[in-house]
Parts: C-alpha cells; structure tokens; sequence
C-alpha cells in the first residue's frame, strides 16, 4: 500500500515499551512515544521522539541533549478519543512531510485496542479520500502490535492485578486490572509480541490459546518488528469480529504444559435465576472466559461475559441484529461444536485455564446446568419484560 505508513504498538507494562524503543533504534522509521497526562496543564498528550526525521512537521521542540517532545492539549474529556485525534494529526503532518515515509507510535500503557484503533483506522480511510482530491499525500494504517511479557502472562491474566497498584489507570475512576487490557489486545491485535516466550512453558501456551489464529506471534524482540507491522494494513472490521462476545471463537493451542480451551455453545438461553446461583461455578477459578449468552428476559440483547484476573464481568454488547457476521465456520475446539447464526440468539462462552481437569469439568457442567431446559421452554415468555433480578450486573437500576 502506498503512501506514509502509520503503524500502532500497545502493551500494559511501559518497560516492555521501552525495549521496542530501543530495538528500533537504527531502523527507517519514526519513533514516538505517546503519554496521556490528564493533570499536566489541565490534561495533554506528549508525544516524544529521539529521531529527528519529521520532528518539523511534528513542530517538536527538541530539548538539549534529549528527546523532542510536544504536549497537545487534550480535546475533548474522552482520553481515548483525545489520543484518536492527536494520532490523527500526527498521521496528516507525517504524511504530507514524508509520503513514502513510516511513524511507530508507542502507544500509552493499558490502552485498549479496540477502543482507540477503528475510528483511527476510519478517520485515516476519510483522510485519504480528501487527499485524493486535495494533495498527493496521505497515510494508511500498518500493523497494530501488543506485548506481552509471557513469563508474567498466567499472573497477569489470570491473578487480579488492578492498574492502580502500578500506577496505570487512566484516571481516578479506572478499575481495570492487567488482565482486563492484556485479554482484548490480544485478541484485537494483528502481531503479538510475546516477550520470554521460548522459556515461559505455560505462560507462552497461555498465550498462544488468547491469540487468533490469523494474528502473528513473535517470540520476542529479536524478531523484525518493523517488517511484520509494515507488511500488515490492519483490517478493523475482522479485528474486530475476534473481540465481540458474539463472534468470539476459541482459538486453541499447545496443551503440553497443561493449558486447555473449552468451547461451549447453545441455543437455548441462560436461566437467568439459576444463573444468579451458579455464577462461582460457571465463572470457575483462575480462568480465563470471554463471549455471549441471551437470556429469556432480555431476549434482543447480546449478553456479554468475561471472566479475567478473577473477576467477571457482564453487560450488554447491543442486539442480536447489530452483531458483526461471524467469522468463517472451523471445527471447535475438542471436537465439532454448534453451528448458529451469530446474529441469531445464542450462547458461547470460550473458557481458558492451566490444569486442573476437575475445574475444567466443573465448568462444563455449570454451563449445561445454566441453560433452559426443554420442559421450561413453553414458560419462557412469562419472562419478556419482567425482572430478572440482574439488573446490578448489567448496571441498571434495580
């Protein structure tokens, strides 16, 4: 694809930023580094790059001896959204001052993927159209990393680790733990970069079951980097598809060291009072979940679930209707698994774990003993309208 390249690297640890800084250090790129600081002169993101190719067009100011660095004000009260117009920005001036030319921008720790990279991704498509007609300029977006530090992976995803201990939350308000970014980047992100991977055994494999089996997987940064995010133009929409509970799939991977995917699927909705009283046994222990179910009493919406860092969280991801199409139809994970229609009700849960085959069958049954039975199906509309007693779940007022 022609034109500036633009290519986005996310993790949750900044050291792990800062080893990919230094591996580009030589190579034909810009560097920069973005820092959301929300109580630095009522909030700005820094963008900081120690190369000097671009950095007019950046208008950096180059401080002695150091890096060149910019703060933008921030725009508007969403950090997320503040971040999309500033890279943005950076894109058009990289683009009208180097049009052949490529820009890595590391991105603020804990980032979510899928927060930030679609409207990017479709602010660069409307850009380019302008361009068309304007100037010859313009940018596309490359590859979208995110790393990972595999030696740490099973603590990090599966132990609850919230950002504030390590002070990464956005703001005051932020509750997220490591797990929460690490689970959705992995599975939004085109290339994986798995720092220590070829020593972490079940770390690694861990890994490997939360990536797509389209998404490339680097075993560290001794790996060109640069190359893989170049020779990839990110397709938001199929990201996408691997991140919504509806059209999650199970992607699997090594169980030598004990890890395990479990692929569950129904038509039949959840029981939403035997849900309530068996939610520990479905969640499990040290697990790894994500994807949808329905429930009679909220028969249009897409029920999300995610279990992670040994919390779960539920919410409503919209209608049935509005859900992506799926991806292509494979085989499931241990076996063949149930076809549906993904913008047709139904349930999928993706349950990830290490060891522990008496949880992985506890798990199983949880889910079976969740559904509607066929004797309760004729009962089932007495539920279209009514409480289910989840309302605090799905943050409504009860």
């Amino acid at each position: 694809m022609s034109g500036h390249a633009l290519a986005l690297v996310g993790a949750v640890d900044p050291a792990l930023l800062d080893l990919v800084e230094l591996s580009l250090t030589g190579e034909d790129c810009l560097v920069i580094r973005a820092s959301l600081l929300p109580d630095v002169d009522d909030g700005v993101v820094r963008l900081t790059s120690w190369g000097h190719g671009g950095a007019a067009a950046l208008d950096l100011r180059e401080l002695a001896g150091g890096p060149a660095v910019v703060d933008v004000p921030i725009p508007t009260d969403c950090l997320t959204c503040s971040l999309r117009e500033v890279l943005l920005a950076v894109a058009e001036d990289r683009a009208r001052d180097e049009p052949q030319g490529t820009t890595v921008v590391l991105l603020p720790p804990a980032i979510e993927l899928p927060h930030l990279v679609p409207g990017l991704a479709h602010d660069l498509e409307e850009m380019a159209q302008e361009e068309d007609i304007q100037a010859p300029a313009q940018a596309h977006l490359a590859g979208v990393a995110h790393l990972i530090d595999a030696e740490r992976a099973l603590a990090d995803l599966l132990d609850h680790h919230p950002l504030t201990e390590s002070g990464l939350a956005l703001s005051e308000h932020d509750t997220r733990c490591t797990g929460e970014v690490h689970l959705v980047n992995l599975g939004y992100a085109d290339v994986i970069v798995s720092v220590g991977h070829e020593a972490a055994e079940s770390g690694a494999d861990l890994v490997e079951h939360l990536r797509p089996l389209d998404t490339l997987l680097l075993p560290g940064l001794d790996a060109p980097l640069l190359d893989c995010l170049l020779n990839t133009a990110h397709d938001a929409d199929s990201a996408l598809r691997h991140v919504h509970p509806a059209t999650t799939q199970a992607w699997g991977g090594p169980d030598q060291h004990g890890v395990w995917t479990l692929d569950l699927s129904a038509t039949l909705p959840f029981h939403p009072v035997r849900l309530r009283e068996m939610v520990a046994e479905l969640a499990g222990r040290g697990l790894c979940a994500r994807g949808c179910f329905w429930l009679p009493s909220r028969p249009g919406r897409v029920c999300a679930w995610e279990v992670v860092g040994g919390s779960v969280n539920l919410g409503d991801a919209g209608t049935w209707s509005e859900a992506p199409p799926g991806l292509p139809e494979r085989e499931s994970i241990g076996g063949a698994g149930t076809s549906v229609d993904t913008t047709e009700p139904h349930c999928h849960l993706v349950v990830t774990g290490v060891g522990d085959e008496e949880q992985k069958r506890a798990v199983e049954a949880a889910f079976a003993a969740v559904l509607l039975r066929e004797d309760e199906l004729a009962d089932s509309l007495a539920w279209i309208g009514a409480a289910d007693g989840l309302e605090n779940w799905f943050g409504e007022e009860a």
